[in-house]
């Protein structure tokens, strides 16, 4: 059985971490002495590990066990969510004996505040393209004119991820190395934008959870069979099939991990599912997956890949199935909004990326400009705004 103090000792143990907060821990090692003489930090810098050595996520993990079978809990409570030192963007789920851990490498948080930031610059073009034009009018001289005023505003930070991944992978260690990749737009809240950045995190920490509760670690665990049933039942009860391509044994746990956790975070496993849970499941998944796509070039890989991962494509089409199914159950809010909205708008940022990537490699593949990427958005927008009335989720 796993044992929560002996897994919380054994991780600070491995990782010779002292058991204390680790943000104390990080402010130590940069020598920042400025920080921890503060007394507005102090109580916070005091804060003592129990299922985590990070507060925000303990939080995330609390608020995980919520969504989740009573008969589930049990486990899910004993295991640590720990955060370490290392650079680069990964995390993992392992168990020896009584300790069950969930590792984040603080890469994964760099990694989820740099690409946070980018699609905080991305909404900000598309945000403004909302607002001043009007793809109606005829007037092609005016939208040009707009066009070119909006700029490449959500293209250039992209770019320069883009150059910089080579040093995060040749350094091991992902970095905010330019003002752009860190900097945000003035109209952005701090507030908000931590939150995405914490909905990534939250992401991993479920798929890495989902790994424990579905019997991935290399365990005994006697419920894995009755939990993989339940979820099965779920997945029919709202449509949910995983892709037909020939996946490897380790893909397949990959997709029903990354299933689960989505399940979770939206309230769907529980028949809880919100607007509010539904878009932060939606970018926590979506952003977390194109960033771990965009480092690691893992957007493809060859048929009967050794692998253990699917490539992002097909986590992709899968986590996207999930969120649409869930959302199609969600009434358009008081203000029109609705959760396959933030998917349009998470679609066009994925597909900047990925067509920088397809037009290094295919002669006649062009990147997306801003004026396709503003149609494109104005027609999918237009599109579900259909699908949603047809399906009587639009107030009257």
């Amino acid at each position: 059985m796993i044992n929560l103090e002996q897994s919380r000792e054994t991780f600070h143990a491995v990782r010779r971490l002292p058991i204390q907060n680790f943000w104390k821990t990080y402010f130590e090692r940069a020598n920042r002495t400025d920080v921890l003489a503060k007394p507005e930090f102090r109580e916070f810098l005091s804060w003592k590990p129990n299922r985590s050595n990070c507060p925000e996520i303990e939080e995330a993990m609390e608020g995980l066990i919520e969504t989740i079978p009573k008969a589930w809990q049990t486990r899910a409570k004993k295991i640590f969510a720990g955060r370490n030192f290392d650079g680069m963007a990964n995390a993992e789920a392992w168990r020896d004996g009584e300790v069950g851990i969930i590792e984040l490498n603080y890469g994964i948080t760099s990694a989820a505040m740099i690409y946070g930031a980018l699609y905080c610059r991305y909404y900000e073009m598309v945000h403004t393209l909302g607002t001043d034009v009007d793809f109606t009018d005829d007037d092609d001289e005016t939208l040009l004119m707009i066009l070119d005023e909006v700029g490449d505003g959500g293209f250039s930070p992209i770019l320069i991820a883009d150059r910089e991944r080579e040093s995060w992978l040749s350094n091991r260690t992902v970095f905010a190395g330019h003002e752009l990749l860190r900097d945000l737009p003035k109209s952005r809240k701090e507030e908000h934008y931590h939150n995405a950045v914490q909905s990534i995190e939250e992401f991993t920490i479920a798929h890495e959870l989902s790994h424990h509760l579905l019997g991935h670690t290399v365990d005994d665990y006697p419920r894995s069979r009755a939990n993989d049933a339940y979820l099965d039942d779920v997945m029919r009860k709202y449509g949910i099939e995983l892709p037909d391509e020939n996946l490897n044994g380790d893909q397949l746990q990959e997709l029903r991990a990354d299933v689960l956790a989505l399940l979770m975070m939206t309230g769907a496993l529980l028949n809880e599912a919100t607007a509010a849970r539904i878009y932060r499941a939606s970018f926590g998944s979506i952003i977390g997956l194109t960033a771990l796509a965009h480092i690691y070039d893992t957007w493809v890989v060859p048929e009967a890949s050794s692998e253990t991962h699917p490539d992002f494509l097909t986590r992709y089409s899968c986590a996207t199935q999930v969120i649409t199914r869930i959302a199609k159950e969600i009434p358009v809010g008081r203000e029109g909004g609705h959760p396959l909205g933030l998917l349009v708008q998470l679609s066009g940022f994925v597909s900047i990326i990925l067509n920088n990537w397809l037009a290094k490699r295919l002669d006649d593949h062009h990147p997306v400009d801003v004026m396709s990427l503003a149609s494109w958005l104005f027609k999918r927008s237009t599109e579900l705004e259909e699908e949603l009335k047809r399906l009587d989720l639009w107030p009257r």
